[in-house]
């Protein structure tokens, strides 16, 4: 009975002389239940911000989610920035249809050589989209978005302008076909030059690999909204099948991407959505006998929002090195909507105004 009460004694003199040190194990370890119940968790939440940006259904509060830095699509804060990926995609004829444009968070489309468009397609690290492409070469004026963004850059070789371009940029994340083919597949089903293709978990494989760290930008500023606008399309006249056209849906809050007259699918069926259209206003020159084109990138220009049924007159400007902004005419920010942006380059005033 001494004995017990001796061992009793001893407990609670260890315990009063210990107690701080006892409280902090304690919630280190409560700590380390709770890290293994979000990492249960985080695969849930992730398929959630990814139907997000697939069906532009955004909430506009949850508890423990933030706005995303790249497109505004609520996520948790460990994805809320990583690091962005950049794919160089074609949009010729033989090419369609594509892959991935449908679960790109940032699209850019621009006229290429020849009277087509080739679109840069943004996605956020924690995306998944199994097969991107085909992926094809760059350009200068690709070359200076995805500098501005600081994204890993996917191609498959390019022009002499935009290669030289690449090797003179310092710390750019540069992933091409031609030097990192274990990155990067060719399909059977296609034809070359029309049969190169990645994905997400490569992708980021080779971030990995190549040790590339996360590099910051300038955000745009999102904020949802419940008022809806009576502009129900918008029209960019590249010409021909390159023509395209954004049908805006109110009750869904979308806008749907037609071209060549059809909507616009992924391989996989999927429709491209979008939750804010630019057409933005710019100018070019030839560069050489093969008509490659030069494009500006930086200083400022007209630019023409679609967000809600609206139609918002607005300015872009962009410093070297620095991502796209954005302003209203009168010297605003512009608040752009939560979920995927679509921006078209056009270089004729004609085709900003396009077709409303």
């Amino acid at each position: 009975m001494d004995e017990m009460q001796d061992a009793q004694k001893t407990v609670q003199a260890f315990i009063k002389r210990y107690r701080f040190l006892i409280i902090v194990i304690a919630a280190l370890v409560l700590l380390g239940g709770a890290y293994v119940v979000n990492g249960v968790l985080d695969g849930k939440f992730r398929r959630v911000a990814e139907s997000a940006v697939t069906s532009l259904v955004v909430p506009e509060s949850v508890d423990g989610l933030v706005p995303r830095k790249l497109d505004g699509v609520s996520v948790l804060p460990s994805q809320a920035d990583l690091g962005i990926l950049a794919v160089m995609v074609e949009n010729a004829p033989d090419a369609r249809p594509l892959s991935g444009p449908s679960k790109a968070s940032v699209a850019l489309e621009l006229p290429v050589e020849g009277g087509v468009t080739r679109f840069l397609l943004f996605f956020d690290a924690s995306t998944t989209a199994e097969q991107i492409g085909p992926v094809r070469s760059a350009r200068t004026y690709f070359v200076d978005f995805a500098d501005g963004l600081k994204a890993v850059f996917a191609h498959v070789g390019g022009s002499p302008a935009a290669l030289r371009q690449i090797q003179n940029l310092k710390g750019f994340k540069n992933l091409d076909e031609f030097s990192s083919g274990k990155y990067f597949w060719r399909s059977a089903k296609r034809p070359m030059p029309h049969n190169a293709y990645t994905r997400i978990d490569l992708l980021n494989e080779a971030v990995l690999a190549k040790a590339w760290t996360k590099e910051d930008f300038h955000p745009w500023r999102f904020a949802s909204s419940s008022e809806r606008g009576d502009v129900m399309s918008a029209s960019i006249p590249y010409g021909g099948v390159f023509d395209v056209l954004w049908q805006y849906d109110p009750e869904a809050d979308f806008y749907t991407r037609w071209q060549a007259g059809a909507v616009q699918k992924d391989s996989s069926g999927e429709e491209v959505h979008a939750a804010n259209v630019i057409v933005m206003l710019s100018d070019e020159k030839v560069l050489d006998e093969v008509g490659r084109l030069a494009i500006r990138t930086t200083g400022s220009g007209k630019a023409v929002l679609y967000r809600n049924g609206k139609k918002i007159d607005m300015l872009w400007r962009r410093d070297e090195g620095e991502w796209l902004s954005f302003e209203t005419v009168e010297g605003n920010y512009v608040e752009f909507q939560p979920g995927p942006t679509w921006i078209s380059v056009v270089t004729e005033k004609s085709m900003l105004e396009g077709k409303k």
